[in-house]
């Protein structure tokens, strides 16, 4: 699954870092993070932004609250999203990469929300996708 723009400015500062984050697939990290938190989902398709001339691709996924097992009598609207992430040029090789942090969110029924990391991933044409789970 590739990503699509949305309220992006392109200058000459980024417009090499937009037209690279278009060619992620992010089916890999996708799986992945359903496999390693065991649970089945469906992404929305990844949005690439910018902000002040910084590019960011964000997405989530649909509900999983029905497959947090006890906890779902607590929670609500929970899902598995980017939490914080950047695409950046990197300094020694100007390879253009992609890094993520994926969380777990959710909301309490009685108020309030909070989350928890899942794993980081880093993405370049070069390595593809690489992990860290973040209990390791």
């Amino acid at each position: 699954m590739l990503a699509t723009m949305k309220n992006v400015t392109i200058d000459n500062n980024n417009e090499e870092l937009v037209t690279f984050s278009q060619t992620i697939d992010f089916s890999e990290l996708f799986q992945y993070v359903k496999n390693l938190v065991k649970v089945e989902c469906s992404f929305y398709q990844p949005e690439i932004t910018t902000n002040r001339g910084d590019v960011y691709i964000r997405f989530m996924s649909d509900d999983i609250t029905s497959q947090t097992g006890a906890f779902a009598a607590i929670l609500e609207n929970a899902n598995i999203s980017s939490f914080s992430n950047g695409v950046y040029k990197d300094k020694e090789t100007s390879e253009p990469g992609y890094w993520v942090q994926v969380n777990i969110q959710y909301q309490h029924k009685g108020g309030g929300s909070n989350g928890m990391e899942v794993v980081t991933a880093w993405y370049t044409d070069g390595m593809g996708w690489v992990f860290k789970n973040a209990w390791a």
